[in-house]
């Protein structure tokens, strides 16, 4: 990996692997004070989030590590074209990003999570999505992951901007 690779990427794995900490840092009155701030901030008010956040999520304190549980509902959705509304988080770094989280939270960090896992969908672009501080809608193939070391369980791929 070059070194430009690595400053591009390292935004993004210092965001994920944040997931991997906030159990443990719930007491750390940076991210406590994040958590409060982002409170006041607009969210999504999509319906897809509500499905997502039915998921029960686990946190083993001996690995640091997250799991979800999907509900029916969700596989249900797997495997369909679904669009939904929300804040981009870049993982590649650029202002026009095809690689990106959204999520139901106004970000406020690049070095603290958006909220919970069941809270965020890791996505890929066909085409670049701008990246700021508004809200914004892309449709995909839902599908469901396994990366509990970056703290991910959803993806879209073959996704597109849409008009919300």
């Amino acid at each position: 990996m070059k070194r430009r690779d690595l400053m591009l990427f390292l935004p993004a794995a210092l965001s994920l692997g944040a997931w991997r900490e906030q159990k443990a840092s719930t007491t750390d009155g940076e991210l406590s004070g994040e958590r409060a701030f982002q409170r006041t901030l607009p969210r999504s008010s999509d319906p897809l989030w509500v499905k997502l956040r039915q998921c029960k999520v686990r946190y083993n304190a001996k690995t640091a590590l997250y799991s979800l549980t999907p509900t029916d509902e969700v596989k249900a959705l797997i495997g369909q074209t679904l669009k939904v509304r929300g804040f981009i988080i870049p993982l590649d770094g650029l202002d026009m990003t095809k690689h990106f989280l959204i999520g139901i939270n106004t970000p406020v960090c690049l070095f603290h999570p958006p909220g919970e896992p069941n809270e965020v969908i890791e996505v890929r672009s066909l085409k670049a999505v701008p990246w700021d501080d508004r809200p914004k809608s892309v449709e995909g193939q839902f599908k469901l992951i396994s990366n509990p070391e970056m703290g991910v369980f959803f993806a879209m791929t073959g996704a597109k901007p849409v008009k919300a």
